[in-house]
């Protein structure tokens, strides 16, 4: 199984000093001011059909605005100290809010389709969609992680609900370096671990 990236994104959002309501309501009203470029409707619309093909998925696309998603089962998740806030979107994208980052969504998973030269038109379209909702929130950077390093680093080294992004891209780059290559130069198969 080829891994699976995971994409992340700094914020200013201040979880410590701010109640959890007032978080969930903020990110949802300022998430809902961001344009949705076409491009990423277009290729979520596709994922979902090629992840469901021949179904009804008007229920998956119903969505037209953002929206908290509740805990089923958790009545009350903060007694747990769980303060993620996860938006649920058109097409079902989600976007989550920790404390100290956010994940956000894609239809383009695999190392090999976001390095492909040959996907360079949509991964631009996402990466522009991601500079928006980081830049809003405050942010300037996303990471692209491969999910084994994501899991060897965050479960060895970090809880990833209480894990600064930067301390997580600083342990990233003193175990792998950093790169000096553009996104679109890497030979098949040879693509960074982040």
């Amino acid at each position: 199984m080829l891994p699976i990236l995971n994409f992340y994104g700094n914020h200013a959002l201040d979880f410590e000093n701010n109640d959890y309501k007032v978080l969930e309501y903020y990110t949802i009203s300022e998430l809902r001011k961001i344009p949705i470029p076409d491009d990423i409707y277009i290729m979520s619309f596709d994922a979902i059909r090629k992840q469901f093909p021949g179904a009804d998925i008007s229920n998956i696309t119903k969505f037209t605005e953002w929206c908290p998603v509740s805990y089923p089962g958790f009545p009350d998740i903060r007694k747990y100290n769980i303060k993620n806030i996860v938006s649920l979107g058109q097409m079902e994208m989600r976007i989550v809010f920790t404390s100290e980052y956010l994940i956000l969504p894609s239809t383009i998973y695999e190392r090999v389709d976001w390095y492909s030269p040959h996907n360079k038109e949509q991964v631009q379209a996402w990466r522009s969609y991601y500079y928006l909702v980081i830049n809003h929130f405050g942010g300037d950077h996303a990471l692209y992680v491969d999910d084994r390093v994501v899991n060897k680093h965050y479960a060895s080294h970090y809880q990833p609900a209480d894990a600064a992004l930067a301390a997580f891209e600083q342990t990233l780059i003193s175990h792998y370096g950093s790169s000096k290559k553009t996104l679109f130069d890497y030979p098949y198969s040879k693509y960074p671990k982040y």
